[in-house]
């Protein structure tokens, strides 16, 4: 069974499930695993600063799925996005998320490659802007979403901006599971970003501590701060702890600090992508059919 949205058409998925491109965490095992399953697999380019290193990447994944990936593009001076994205066209990438800058920078060029960009956005001034500058679609980042986030509920942020740019719109930000994915739907979401369960992971690019703290943590052990990086973000308050009573740590202490949202409350073990995805899938049908008995016939 597929399930059928704005986001799976114009991609050409099986499901309306995107796994987070998260830093320093989706690399090419996660991106495969998610795609091979019917979602979207992605990944951040700044995972790949070197653009030999993003070339063999691409390459391996492409040599490893068929199916439809996606990259985030940061389009800050901070990094040669232009010939990140000149590469990532050339290996046939179609969908990218911007963040950290203008989208308007690359809209032309991807659509000229028949893709689409949907921009991460946390309020509706960026929304209108994004919409007004020819964004195909928009990622809603809400309240308790892992990294960098924003402080509106996801209930009221997905609607709010269906209403106001008329754009398709991806939920991000405390989806781990089926359930919150009917809910994200019903909403009007043409699909779901998830990125914390996808951390406790065996194809997550990270240590086994970081994963093993993700299922540990519940919501109360999220931090929301701007003290790492300058922006606001969210963070699992145990990393930070450690590394501020660990003096030896070097210089990097960002690196030693984890990221997690507010859905670690639905995150109980370590398994495989595939497998999660397929369990989200499955945890989507029943309840959509439970809430199907809810309607009684009078």
């Amino acid at each position: 069974m597929k399930i059928q949205t704005r986001l799976t058409e114009m991609l050409g998925l099986d499901y309306p499930i995107i796994g987070a491109p998260m830093f320093l965490v989706s690399y090419e095992a996660l991106v495969i695993a998610v795609s091979e399953a019917g979602g979207l697999g992605m990944f951040p380019l700044p995972n790949y600063k070197n653009p030999d290193d993003l070339k063999i990447a691409l390459n391996i994944i492409r040599k490893a799925t068929s199916h439809p990936i996606g990259v985030n593009i940061h389009l800050s001076g901070r990094f040669d996005w232009k010939k990140q994205l000149a590469i990532c066209l050339d290996a046939g990438v179609n969908f990218f998320i911007t963040s950290l800058g203008d989208p308007r920078l690359i809209i032309d060029d991807v659509h000229a490659n028949n893709g689409k960009v949907f921009p991460d956005v946390v309020s509706l001034e960026q929304s209108l802007k994004s919409r007004d500058g020819g964004a195909d679609g928009l990622i809603a980042v809400g309240a308790g979403a892992g990294g960098h986030g924003g402080t509106i509920p996801i209930p009221v942020l997905v609607p709010y901006l269906i209403e106001k740019t008329r754009l398709p719109v991806v939920a991000a930000g405390g989806i781990s599971n089926g359930a919150q994915m009917a809910a994200a739907l019903a909403l009007g979401a043409c699909g779901v970003i998830t990125g914390t369960r996808l951390i406790a992971t065996p194809e997550a690019g990270v240590v086994q501590g970081y994963k093993e703290a993700v299922v540990a943590s519940e919501p109360k052990d999220i931090v929301f701060s701007n003290r790492i990086t300058g922006n606001w973000a969210n963070w699992i308050k145990q990393s930070i702890e450690k590394v501020e009573t660990t003096p030896e740590l070097d210089s990097k202490k960002w690196l030693d600090i984890w990221s997690a949202g507010q859905s670690v409350a639905q995150v109980e073990d370590i398994k495989p992508a595939g497998t999660i995805i397929k369990e989200m899938v499955e945890s989507y049908i029943q309840t959509c059919t439970s809430l199907q008995k809810t309607l009684l016939d009078r």
